[in-house]
C-alpha cells in the first residue's frame, strides 16, 4: 500500500516512515507541501496521512483543496494532530476521513488506516 505522508516535524516524518516500511508500506513522506503535491501523480498514493500545522500553511485548506480537486478527491485523508479537539471538524468542515491524535502508536495508527480504506472503499 502506498502512503504519501506530509509533516513539517522530520523525526516524526523518519520514525513513522521506518516503522511503516517495517509493516510493508511504501511511503513517500515530505515536510513540503509542494514537493507532495508534485508527487501525488506519478506516486500514486492510496493514502495521505496529513498534519494539520506545517511550516507556512494550514493542513486543513491542503485536506479541503485534496478533496476538491478532481484527481485527488478520491484519495483519502487521514489528518493527524497534537490537539485532539479538532478532530470532528476536520470531517466534517474540511472533508478529512478521520483523525488520530499525535503522539500516537504505530500499529494504532496501522488499525486506523485500514479502517480508513475499508469505509472509503466502498464509496468507489
Amino acid at each position: 500500500m502506498k502512503i504519501l505522508m506530509i509533516d513539517d516535524d522530520t523525526d516524526l516524518l523518519e520514525v513513522t516512515e521506518a516503522l511503516l516500511a517495517k509493516k510493508g508500506f511504501e511511503v513517500a513522506a515530505h515536510t513540503n507541501w509542494e514537493d507532495a503535491l508534485n508527487k501525488i501523480e506519478g506516486f500514486q498514493p492510496q493514502l495521505i496521512l496529513l498534519d494539520v500545522f506545517l511550516n507556512g500553511i494550514d493542513g486543513l485548506d491542503i485536506c479541503k483543496q485534496l478533496k476538491s480537486m478532481p484527481h485527488t478527491k478520491h484519495i483519502p485523508v487521514l489528518i493527524f494532530s497534537a490537539y485532539p479537539s479538532i478532530a470532528e471538524r476536520v470531517i466534517y468542515e474540511y472533508g478529512a476521513d478521520d483523525f488520530i491524535a499525535k503522539p500516537f502508536e504505530v500499529n494504532d495508527l496501522i488499525t486506523k488506516m485500514h479502517s480508513v480504506l475499508s469505509q472509503t472503499a466502498g464509496l468507489a
